[in-house]
């Protein structure tokens, strides 16, 4: 899974179509939701537990020359609270 993403305030995220193509699934503790294409299973983008205010968005699904650049931060997820602590992600939906 290519699950490289960067997270964005949800205020600053809007999805200009195919919403009615979504479908969502939950595990573990239940705060993320993850948004999937009913299709085809890709999943473009989350709303992730570290950032409940946020949203998570697939490097590998946006079209080429909508970003200049993404940040890339290691996060440990069998170690999540360590891991949370040690990249500063909560400060990624701000």
């Amino acid at each position: 899974k290519k699950n490289t993403h960067f997270i964005v305030p949800a205020s600053d995220f809007f999805l200009d179509a195919g919403e009615e193509n979504l479908s969502e699934y939950r595990f573990g503790t239940g705060v993320a939701r993850h948004r999937f294409c009913k299709i085809c299973g890709v999943q473009a983008f989350y709303h992730p537990r570290s950032n409940p205010d946020g949203v998570a968005i697939t490097v590998h699904c946006l079209d080429p020359g909508t970003v200049s650049s993404v940040e890339v931060r290691k996060f440990d997820g069998t170690d999540w609270g360590a891991s949370y602590a040690a990249t500063g992600i909560a400060a990624c939906s701000k």
